[in-house]
């Protein structure tokens, strides 16, 4: 029998879209999923669309993104696991696609990432590689929707909670320095919406702060980019306490409520 998937959507205000999300993680042709829906206290009605579905269904008060995967990955049963946005689309054929490449990878390959393609205000193709550390240094390539081997991504703690946005960027980077690494599945896998919301303009603000924290975090590994504009980072790291929030990793002490469980 073919190994378990847990495929994670955490959510926040994402009413709108959340519908055909789900059904996208409801029509895989891979045999063998679960779907946990985790609510990270949105004030729209996010969870009545998702009780209207035979998923799991978990709530916790507004702490963020990483902490809802870290927390709804806590809950997980499968061997490995998907993290899906809520308001994109895994397309049908996308976990049998990762899992068989998974299953055909050496030993150091802790997650299989595929390729996505914007849809909505923007189309195209996102600009993804083969892995290589190097260029991971220049930037991120990798979409966050992979197939990760759950037990080295609880080893590592999952998700750092003192990011706000690049999060997946420092987990693939931080896998790394661990020895684990990605491998490429050459085809797209996720349709990525591309829209502007009050989300996106919000979170645009911190990404300066939080390149600083990831220079921080790895400053050998994020030297070139420092050299690019050091008086910004000498200014973050002189008026910021930029440690003192990272490094959180794994589920918070906050109660998860379970609001259904699938039947």
């Amino acid at each position: 029998m073919s190994d378990l998937v847990s495929i994670i959507i955490a959510n926040y205000n994402y009413a709108d879209f959340l519908a055909e999300t789900i059904r996208s993680a409801q029509a895989q042709t891979y045999p063998n999923i679960e779907i946990l829906f985790i609510d990270d206290g949105s004030t729209d009605n996010s969870p009545d669309v998702a009780s209207q579905f035979d998923i799991t269904i978990l709530a916790q008060e507004n702490q963020g993104v990483c902490a809802a995967r870290n927390n709804a990955l806590s809950f997980a049963k499968g061997k490995y696991v998907i993290f899906l946005d809520a308001d994109d689309i895994l397309m049908p054929m996308a976990v049998e696609k990762l899992y068989n490449l998974m299953c055909g990878s050496k030993a150091d390959i802790g997650y299989i990432y595929g390729q996505m393609e914007y849809f909505d205000q923007k189309t195209g193709l996102f600009p993804s590689r083969q892995f290589c550390s190097k260029a991971l240094a220049k930037g991120n390539y990798i979409s966050v929707t992979c197939l990760f081997e759950k037990s080295k991504l609880i080893e590592k703690g999952g998700f750092d909670r003192g990011l706000v946005v690049r999060e997946d960027w420092e987990l693939f980077i931080r896998l790394w320095h661990h020895g684990i690494k990605g491998r490429l599945l050459s085809e797209p896998i996720l349709k990525c919406r591309k829209h502007k919301d009050g989300q996106n303009r919000a979170i645009s603000k911190s990404k300066h702060l939080v390149q600083v924290k990831l220079f921080y975090k790895y400053p050998k590994f994020f030297f070139r980019k420092f050299l690019t504009k050091p008086w910004r980072y000498i200014y973050y790291l002189t008026v910021c306490s930029i440690g003192q929030d990272l490094g959180l990793y794994g589920p918070t002490s906050t109660s998860i409520q379970v609001l259904k469980k699938k039947a």
